[in-house]
């Protein structure tokens, strides 16, 4: 039996050029999956970046899931933190209920086996959730007792041996025993592991899914295929378009000196048809951090494919502050921070500052349309500032 394993797609993620990327690497992997002749495709969450997506990024994900169906492969997949709806409604249903795929799934905190007896093929699954709520679920799970030439258990969560420390996980002992093959997602770097007589294996994102990642790792997803040893897991990398990185440390030097480190730079590498990451940090000598012209190294990168810019990292000297606190969480670390401002920076706005950070919190509702989101929004917003917004 042969299969592909894919996760972390997150289509409809970016909102530039690389939206338009992010597909293509999913229509690769679907067609490198039908030229590899598998048996089936499994997804193991976030197929979409969210739970409602776009009219257009479905409908092109739908006119691929069939052609993976015209070919005779069928598709099965579990939902994750992103495209996961607690209320239950998400297009994964929709998709599903079109006869595209098979969401494996458990409804409840049992494993549910979907079975292919013509393959011998077993498959359970646990959707992921937001904030790692499935880990307590995954915990729970009993040992799989069940025969099958092939036992699958897709998760979507992570385990501490995949990620780093700081995130919330649990250890791959507190898997259930008893499948041949964990069909990880969640974690966008790839791992691979061998536990008890099976495999622990996360593809890695489709797609990189921020800037970092961009930086750090290339898409892809696993061919998985069962050998007289066991299983055979290869990842396919995804490489559409080459990158070029661009690393600026800004450390006392002028605005000037960065834009000229940088239009040297990019005149050393051809930009042409490239994604260009340029990532510019440190404290600058004198000025403000607009005044590195931008416009000029836009200029200079016409015909790139396109150009990321990371200056989170960047400071100018003239807005630098320098609070030193001792807090116990993110509330009271924000409440210092604003204490200490209020009394370098005297300022009759200082009072909005905590209402407004608040206001961040609001979340959209399922269902809720864009207008009436943002109308709530400025309402909240208006409200705070004690002035009247008019909306059409």
């Amino acid at each position: 039996m042969k299969f592909a394993h894919i996760s972390d797609c997150h289509l409809g993620g970016w909102k530039n050029e690389l939206e338009e990327l992010n597909l293509q690497a999913f229509f690769e992997a679907i067609k490198t999956s039908m030229e590899e002749s598998v048996d089936f495709v499994l997804i193991t969450g976030d197929l979409f970046d969210n739970a409602m997506p776009s009219v257009d990024i479905l409908k092109e994900t739908a006119a691929k899931l069939l052609e993976l169906k015209e070919a005779g492969i069928p598709c099965y997949l579990i939902a994750g933190s992103h495209d996961y709806s607690a209320s239950g409604k998400t297009f994964l249903d929709v998709l599903e209920k079109a006869g595209l795929c098979r969401n494996v799934a458990s409804k409840t905190d049992e494993l549910e086996f979907f079975e292919s007896k013509g393959k011998g093929l077993l498959i359970a699954g646990i959707a992921g959730k937001r904030q790692g709520l499935e880990m307590e679920a995954v915990k729970k799970l009993k040992e799989n007792k069940k025969s099958a030439e092939l036992k699958i258990l897709a998760l979507h969560t992570s385990l501490k041996e995949a990620c780093p420390e700081f995130i919330d996980s649990i250890s791959i002992d507190e898997l259930p025993k008893g499948f041949d093959y964990y069909a990880m997602g969640h974690i966008h770097k790839p791992f691979c592991r061998k536990h008890e007589k099976g495999m622990i294996v996360y593809p890695g994102a489709l797609f990189p899914n921020n800037f970092s990642e961009l930086e750090e790792i290339e898409g892809g997803f696993c061919i998985v295929e069962q050998i007289k040893d066991g299983l055979k897991v290869e990842r396919e990398e995804i490489r559409l378009k080459e990158k070029l990185i661009i690393n600026i440390n800004a450390e006392n030097k002028s605005p000037e000196a960065v834009t000229r480190e940088i239009l040297i730079e990019l005149k050393k590498n051809n930009p042409a048809g490239k994604i260009i990451l340029l990532r510019i940090s440190g404290t600058l000598s004198f000025g403000k951090t607009s005044d590195i012209n931008f416009k000029e190294i836009d200029e200079a990168v016409k015909g790139c494919f396109a150009l990321l810019r990371n200056t989170a990292g960047l400071e100018s000297p003239e807005f630098k502050t320098q609070v030193q606190v001792e807090a116990k969480d993110i509330d009271e670390l924000e409440n210092e921070i604003i204490k200490k401002h209020d009394v370098q920076e005297k300022n009759d706005l200082n009072g909005f500052i905590l209402p407004l950070i608040d206001s961040l919190d609001i979340e959209k509702q399922e269902g809720e349309t864009n207008p009436c989101f943002e109308e709530r929004i400025f309402k909240a917003l208006g409200k705070i500032m004690k002035i009247e917004v008019m909306l059409k």
